[in-house]
């Protein structure tokens, strides 16, 4: 019984150690790293010589800011074809707001009404690891686009300027026409923020 006893409290002095002891590693250190003293980073974030390293998908001063929701919000397009297996439709302009909307990670975004067609929403745009202001499109494409026979193809992204203030975009698309032969154009699109 006394062996029992002397057990539980070796048990039991060991889980109070081990708790102190994260305690004491997760909290801020005074004189330990002192441009880091007061620091505190959001998000995963870590301080370096006072300034917090934000993880992918994060920024700010102190990592609380997700980089994808500079995007988010309604936005007029300008798209123009720029190429086309079918010359009759090369300088086709058309005008359309799409809405970008946030998504489970600070990484993503959702663009819906792409093409200016209702049924086209939630299109996985995925950031840059190096540059948060750049960005893919997913091409395995939004159910409705697939079963209306248009496919988002490698190689299209978009990229907003510094001054967030517009978003160029270069989409390159494979689809069914009308005559029921496949047709590849290449999409310039100019999103500008929705004017209310």
């Amino acid at each position: 019984m006394l062996h029992k006893k002397g057990s539980v409290y070796i048990a039991a002095m060991i889980a109070v150690f081990g708790f102190l002891s994260v305690v004491y590693i997760s909290c801020t250190k005074v004189g330990s790293a002192p441009k880091c003293n007061g620091v505190i980073c959001q998000n995963g974030g870590y301080c370096k010589n006072g300034v917090c390293k934000c993880p992918a998908g994060y920024e700010g001063n102190n990592c609380s800011i997700s980089s994808a929701a500079r995007f988010f919000g309604t936005w007029d397009v300008h798209q123009t074809i720029i190429g086309s297996d079918s010359l009759s439709v090369v300088g086709k302009d058309t005008i359309y707001p799409v809405f970008l909307k946030k998504t489970a990670t600070p990484t993503t975004f959702f663009i819906d009404n792409f093409l200016g067609n209702a049924s086209y929403n939630d299109l996985l745009c995925t950031l840059d690891t190096l540059n948060s202001r750049n960005f893919g499109l997913d091409t395995l494409r939004d159910f409705n686009m697939w079963y209306e026979h248009v496919f988002i193809k490698a190689g299209s992204y978009g990229s907003l300027q510094s001054n967030d203030a517009q978003i160029n975009a270069h989409i390159i698309l494979r689809r069914l026409s009308a005559t029921s032969n496949w047709r590849n154009d290449t999409l310039q699109m100019i999103f500008t923020p929705h004017k209310f």
